[in-house]
């Protein structure tokens, strides 16, 4: 078996057999980067799944995955949200090595291109650093792209939310010594129904399905509800 033959099949079952070698990390890590670059996008997905396995630089992993992710956008038939599952093994290569992750989208963020939208939300999953690249998101603001303007404006609108939040969190700490355990683990089950990127909290689209929007327990308004306020929410709710 090679993971330089012809048939996708054939070198995604090289690589997975170099994964089930025991002490083999080089023969592995040699199939894994070379099929990183793979036009097939199974094999570039089986590669990345096996990233945690193998000593690259950070640096390679993360521009695999992104490129990936690209790869995904550029073919209508194979795009999907970036919460898809066949999304999920580079946006994790990527929230693992965040700061590789953000230069390497800031990089890609200095000019406007048919990815850049992808860019802005992925900079939206990993805290991308509004302040230290104003000048980019500035002239990303001015783009003919309406959805790519949008993103901009939501990337400044979660650092605002995230500023106010840590303004508020003394008060709310205090509040959350007060929750009953059980309540807490209420609000888990709750909030891990609806919580479809993992983040254990939930954003106005993955609450926009529950009976009762949880609005309300949006307790430093920043427009996310997390475990611990959908908890102090309902607790003060029992109490009513």
């Amino acid at each position: 078996m090679s993971v330089s033959d012809p048939s996708a099949e054939i070198r995604i079952n090289a690589l997975q057999a170099c994964a089930n070698i025991p002490d083999e990390g080089d023969r592995l890590k040699d199939a894994v980067e070379h099929c990183l670059d793979a036009s097939d996008l199974t094999v570039r997905l089986t590669a990345i799944q096996l990233l945690d396995r193998v000593e690259l630089k950070p640096l390679r992993k993360v521009d695999a995955a992104i490129d990936y992710l690209e790869m995904r956008c550029q073919t209508p038939e194979r795009r999907a949200p970036l919460n898809h599952r066949s999304m999920s093994p580079a946006i994790d290569v990527l929230k693992s090595h965040m700061g590789e992750a953000n230069a390497a989208l800031a990089d890609r963020l200095e000019e406007t291109g048919p990815m850049t939208l992808l860019h802005l939300q992925l900079g939206g999953l990993l805290d991308f650093d509004v302040v230290e690249n104003e000048d980019r998101l500035t002239a990303q603001s001015k783009s003919g792209d309406q959805e790519v303007r949008r993103e901009v404006v939501l990337l400044w609108s979660k650092y605002f939310a995230s500023v106010a939040a840590k303004q508020s969190q003394p008060e709310l700490s205090e509040k959350l010594k007060e929750i009953n355990p059980k309540m807490l683990e209420y609000a888990e089950r709750i909030i891990g129904r609806y919580d479809r990127d993992g983040s254990r909290s939930l954003d106005a689209k993955e609450w926009e399905s529950m009976l009762m929007s949880p609005v309300a327990a949006d307790h430093n308004h920043d427009g996310i509800v997390t475990i611990e306020e959908y908890a102090l929410y309902m607790q003060n709710r029992s109490k009513k």
